[in-house]
């Protein structure tokens, strides 16, 4: 694929979320929005219908940052679930990443239970293998209860299953929980 790299910049559509720990990273937004959008407590990408953008995109981003962003050496793919992308194109992120990248020693994305489940242990591995090192995994709590009030997608049982899932494949795992989303009266339970 022939990709000319525009010199105004990369390709970002909307508000741009990305983890704390990724504030020096070059975001790499590979998808629109998030897979699941459903949860309750999150207006973060309800503006935007989940997409995966097209692959002369991604790679003239790809491009522009092998000629303007030496310094950082990790990427997040963006948005809200990068890993819901079919197996054979992430890898082909992964490895344009390599190839134009070379520096880059980490890359990163959101998880949820949903695209962890999709992918087999071999499938995580082998992203593991071509750069993966973390997934950021939004638990929020493991109360079912709450799970269901806040339409997370998935319960409490499954939610562990997958992180260990990602552990198993060597994959450094980030989980996010929701400090005070079950109010007093309900904050043993959330823990």
């Amino acid at each position: 694929m022939e990709c000319e790299v525009e010199s105004d910049g990369m390709h970002y559509e909307g508000m741009c979320i990305r983890p704390p720990s990724e504030a020096y990273s070059i975001l790499l937004q590979v998808t629109l929005g998030c897979s699941h959008n459903k949860c309750a407590f999150c207006g973060t990408y309800k503006d935007k219908r989940f997409t995966i953008k097209d692959d002369k995109i991604i790679l003239s981003d790809i491009l522009f940052a092998s000629k303007y962003m030496k310094r950082q050496d990790q990427v997040f793919l963006m948005d809200g679930d990068a890993l819901i992308i079919p197996q054979k194109r992430l890898m082909w992120i992964l490895d344009k990443i390599k190839e134009h990248l070379p520096w880059v020693k980490r890359v990163g994305a959101y998880a949820n239970a949903k695209s962890i489940k999709m992918k087999t242990p071999e499938e995580l591995i082998e992203l593991r293998k071509n750069g993966l090192g973390i997934l950021y995994y939004g638990v929020e709590t493991g109360d079912d209860e709450l799970r269901k009030k806040i339409t997370k997608g998935s319960d409490a049982k499954t939610c562990i299953e997958m992180g260990r899932k990602v552990i198993e494949a060597g994959i450094k795992l980030s989980v996010t929980v929701l400090l005070g989303i079950a109010g007093r009266e309900g904050s043993v339970k959330h823990a």
